[in-house]
């Protein structure tokens, strides 16, 4: 989720994202290897871009995803509301030229920019006055200039002023709704390296859509879960729950939360620093409730952030919202950190009567006459995820950098949690499969990596994990 302050991160590390593109849109249907080059654990963003990349390179890929679907956090639903919903990652954000907006825009739809949304801030039930912005607006310049002047590696809630007028507010946007842990769980240095948005976009037709979309035409086997991995000799054996695949290599892109959970097992075990990665970066949340209103705006504008004073203890029991996303009929509640995993376990009636009712605490009582109907979307509890995306525990920014690294030559790590400076995002995880992909024809020598010689001879380095 992206905070409505307007004050930049930084304009750095943009060298990552021009070293990746995206593949031939379209291809034909490519049959199911029986013993493929490579085996990719996973058909999210990352899978999906690795085994475009690999299959371009001439290799045989086969692609095991556990769910019944593609797409990994992206997912765009649109039973429960009657419109698109992205349950998961919801903004199309990174560089210029991130490949998702080519996909979008070449398939035709409709991206709608999101780089300077209104905020609308609320005091109780009235709309914050002048002052009480400027307020905030200098809270969250401070915090920005506390946590780009401090050093090392510590928790956010250390270095910056909690005790300024609307601290708390900026707080909660910064720590839970932005990297999905609470401000006191938040790592200076994992803030420090991400990168600056140059697009920022939400997608009418839903994100899940764009990047569901990449799959089509490659050999995904989904229902099929990964048991163990076997890398003790030569290539690997990947045990599924429909067979054991034999392969030269194969990358795992499941989430850091999947990985902690043991539910993949690997022979041997991974090493201590892997597992020591593993546990530095667990999962932050971002619970998510739909609620479909009859049309009715209550003020707002399609697109506009809506958020509240926090003036009790942090963590705070909050929810900020997305207002009509790309014009549809329904904001969009949040609810992050310790509080969003909190509210998962009450379940989907608690959340959504939490998110309605704050809302209702700002704008008045015709949000509950115009009320249709809500979901709740919440990836703490959903055993393929265990959480919406990685946050580094303070003190452990170095795992980024630890877990991408290979086992052996033949197992290989991608995924938004090795994404610097673009970890948590979808467009992150999509280039960071793209470049391990590369990695791996490398390492097999692939008949169409041209480049894969040239590329290692001057590695690029990926800036924030020295």
């Amino acid at each position: 989720m992206t905070s409505p302050a307007a004050f930049s991160r930084r304009r750095l590390m943009q060298g990552f994202a021009a070293t990746t593109t995206l593949a031939t849109l379209a291809r034909p249907v490519v049959a199911m290897p029986t013993n493929p080059d490579v085996v990719v654990i996973g058909a999210g963003a990352a899978g999906l871009a690795a085994a475009r990349q690999l299959i371009d390179y001439g290799l045989e890929v086969v692609i095991v995803e556990a769910a019944n679907r593609i797409g990994g956090r992206a997912w765009t639903e649109s039973d429960t509301l009657g419109v698109p919903f992205d349950r998961g990652a919801s903004w199309l954000q990174g560089p210029a030229d991130a490949p998702h907006v080519a996909q979008a825009r070449a398939l035709g739809f409709d991206l709608r920019d999101h780089s300077t949304p209104r905020d609308m801030l609320f005091i109780g039930d009235r709309r914050a006055d002048g002052t009480e912005r400027r307020q905030r607006d200098r809270a969250w310049s401070a915090f920005y200039a506390a946590l780009a002047s401090s050093r090392g590696d510590v928790a956010a809630d250390t270095v910056v002023p909690m005790d300024a007028p609307f601290a708390k507010t900026v707080a909660t946007w910064m720590g839970p709704m932005d990297f999905g842990v609470d401000i006191d769980q938040l790592s200076r240095q994992d803030w420090y390296a991400f990168a600056e948005y140059e697009a920022n976009y939400l997608v009418r037709e839903g994100l899940g859509t764009v990047v569901a979309s990449l799959g089509e035409g490659l050999p995904v086997q989904r229902d099929t879960a990964v048991q163990r991995v076997d890398w003790s000799g030569e290539g690997v054996q990947v045990e599924t729950t429909a067979g054991t695949i034999q392969a030269r290599a194969c990358i795992v892109t499941v989430s850091t939360g999947v990985l902690a959970s043991g539910a993949i097992r690997f022979t041997p075990d991974l090493p201590e620093a892997k597992q020591t990665a593993i546990a530095d970066l667990p999962m932050g949340q971002l619970l998510k409730v739909g609620l479909m209103f009859d049309g009715a705006r209550f003020g707002l504008s399609p697109d506009d952030f809506v958020s509240h004073d926090i003036d009790g203890p942090l963590p705070a029991e909050a929810c900020y919202y997305l207002a009509f996303p790309a014009g549809h009929d329904y904001m969009t509640g949040f609810m992050g950190g310790s509080f969003g995993r909190a509210m998962e376990r009450e379940g989907e009636e608690a959340a959504i009567a939490f998110a309605l009712e704050r809302l209702v605490a700002s704008l008045g009582s015709d949000v509950r006459r115009h009320f249709m109907r809500a979901t709740m979307a919440g990836w703490d509890g959903n055993p393929l995820s265990r959480g919406a995306y990685s946050a580094a525990r303070p003190g452990g920014f170095a795992a980024r950098h630890a877990l991408a690294e290979p086992l052996g030559d033949r197992v290989f790590f991608a995924g938004e949690a090795m994404a610097t400076p673009y970890a948590t995002l979808v467009t992150g995880a999509h280039m960071h499969g793209a470049r391990v992909a590369e990695d791996i024809a490398f390492t097999l020598d692939a008949p169409g990596c041209s480049s894969c010689a040239a590329r290692k001879q001057n590695p690029i380095r990926i800036p924030g994990t020295d």
